[in-house]
């Protein structure tokens, strides 16, 4: 009698083992970053032939062949490469790859793959895979290195882009705001001059004595904040002690206006520039000064009968450092205006050599009469030039003049400040930059990736990682968003594509195909045992 069902039972134990150890693997990695899932396929044995196929002779038909199986065996053990879900880390160097694709590490001697971008920098700023060390190759073939330790110095400014909308509704004619006392200084019932000691003011209550202090706050034209403090006395490093003294304090302390003492004994700041302004004063007594004087409060008193629209821009120097100069847009005829650039005395003094901003009846920029630049020139004697960009002429990509709120403003220059090295982020195309303090940014590398001809044939070499084999073909070169790489995804990783209730599924059919086949083996036993008791 044959035995050829205990053999089909045994390859069918074994191959029901296989699967179990196929879907162990699965389901321990089922939180493995870029794990594979493999999936099992069984093929029959080869079967005993008890009798060949017959074709058909005279009378007789045909008679087919009598096979009869031997079991079963593993055919093949693939990887599904399909795409895992994207888990968002927060950190910028963990990378995902949405689409085909791997990364390429490499330990010096081989070129290794993987899905999985658990990235981060070794001690010498070189990118390397957090879990091996290997290094991450760019595609210059070499490691990716992270300037973690560099800066980048500050630029000066020579071009700056005006966009926006200039009020076609204003009317022209000169306008300049300036503010005043309430009430105004007097000295023995008479209007106080330049000449008067701010020790014989009627609304002096204390003497002042040398060293008093007196608090001088507010805001520029432009906004800017003002904050000086005048100091009582004749001596050195004293301002002075008259009234005279005070207003030229004043006008010391603001770089885009100028006080005045008035015939009625009011001290008067007055915007240098045209257009509205957010000019304000404060005058009040340092607290612990000697002596104390009532100083009256300041309103808003505007003369000339025009509009004007006022904006800021940064400036840079050669050095990096910011200084806040004032655009003063005023309206000198229909279609036509003119600008006024300020900065604050105690930083230096600004001049143009523009005299007319023109536009087209549809409110499109048309041209520009003189130069279209800024000169500043700095309290250290140095100067700087500061070209103006309006935008393209006849067009509205740049300065416009339409009816409605005006919003011109300076939307973007080349200069900036000393920056550091703040932080690296990849783009989707597998650039990596590196981000600076001052918002700068400087491209560093891109990441090499790789493709292959039959992704299913690579050789699995542990640690998320693969090579090529045979099978699989060589590795084709390429970047993200190029041929049939996908984008590179930063921030986030790969989640394993293990579908756990298919696996638990196949699972029960592997255990139930085991019990079957242990059936199988236990019940041709017990066949067998049958066939030697008939010569008890």
């Amino acid at each position: 009698m044959s035995s050829s069902s205990l053999f089909a039972g045994i390859s069918g134990l074994k191959s029901s083992q296989t699967a179990l150890n196929v879907i162990g693997d699965n389901l321990a990695n089922l939180n493995t970053s870029g794990f594979k899932a493999s999936r099992i396929s069984f093929a029959t044995e080869l079967s005993s032939t008890m009798r060949p196929a017959l074709s058909p002779a005279g009378g007789i038909g045909g008679v087919n062949p009598l096979q009869i199986g031997n079991g079963t065996r593993v055919s093949s053990v693939d990887r599904d490469f399909s795409q895992g879900s994207l888990t968002p880390t927060g950190r910028p160097l963990d990378l995902a790859i949405q689409g085909d694709g791997f990364f390429i590490l490499t330990d010096g001697l081989q070129d290794l793959f993987t899905r999985v971008g658990s990235f981060n920098v070794d001690r010498n700023n070189d990118l390397v895979d957090s879990g091996t060390g290997h290094k991450v190759k760019g595609v210059s073939g070499n490691a990716i290195n992270i300037p973690v330790n560099s800066t980048v110095p500050g630029q000066a400014t020579t071009t700056v882009d005006i966009k926006g909308n200039l009020d076609a509704e204003f009317t022209s004619g000169a306008v300049n705001h300036a503010i005043q006392t309430t009430s105004a200084y007097l000295a023995g019932g008479l209007p106080a001059t330049a000449a008067t000691a701010l020790n014989t003011l009627d609304n002096n209550t204390t003497p002042y004595v040398a060293g008093d202090m007196i608090n001088i706050v507010g805001t520029e034209h432009n906004a800017a904040d003002v904050a000086k403090t005048f100091t009582y006395g004749s001596g050195a490093g004293q301002d002075g002690t008259t009234l005279g003294d005070l207003r030229d304090f004043i006008t010391a302390s603001y770089g885009t206006a100028t006080a005045t003492i008035d015939a009625s004994g009011n001290i008067v700041l007055t915007a240098d520039p045209a257009g509205a302004s957010d000019l304000t004063l404060t005058i009040s007594d340092v607290t612990g000064s000697i002596g104390a004087t009532s100083h009256p409060t300041y309103v808003i008193n505007t003369t000339g009968s025009g509009d004007a629209f006022t904006t800021t821009m940064s400036i840079f120097d050669a050095r990096g450092s910011s200084f806040l100069v004032g655009l003063h847009f005023e309206k000198t005829a229909s279609n036509t205006w003119d600008l006024t650039p300020t900065m604050n005395a105690n930083s230096g003094s600004v001049t143009d050599a523009l005299t007319a901003i023109t536009f087209n009846n549809n409110g499109s920029f048309a041209t520009t009469t003189g130069t279209p630049a800024i000169t500043i020139t700095y309290n250290d004697g140095s100067t700087q030039t500061v070209s103006l960009d309006f935008g393209t002429a006849n067009a509205f990509s740049g300065l416009t003049q339409f009816g409605g709120t005006g919003s011109a403003a300076a939307t973007d220059q080349d200069g900036h400040a000393e920056g550091f090295f703040s932080s690296a982020a990849v783009n989707q195309d597998g650039g990596v930059v590196a981000l600076f303090t001052n918002g700068e940014t400087q491209n560093i590398g891109q990441l090499q990736l790789a493709t292959f001809n039959n992704t299913a044939g690579l050789s699995s070499e542990g640690n998320n990682t693969f090579l090529p084999s045979l099978s699989s073909g060589a590795a084709i070169l390429n970047t993200g968003l190029s041929g049939r790489v996908g984008a590179v995804i930063s921030g986030v990783l790969e989640a394993s594509n293990v579908d756990i209730a298919e696996e638990f599924t196949k699972l029960i059919i592997s255990q139930r195909a085991f019990q079957a086949n242990a059936r199988t083996i236990t019940t041709t036993d017990e066949v067998l045992q049958e066939l030697v008791n008939i010569v008890r």
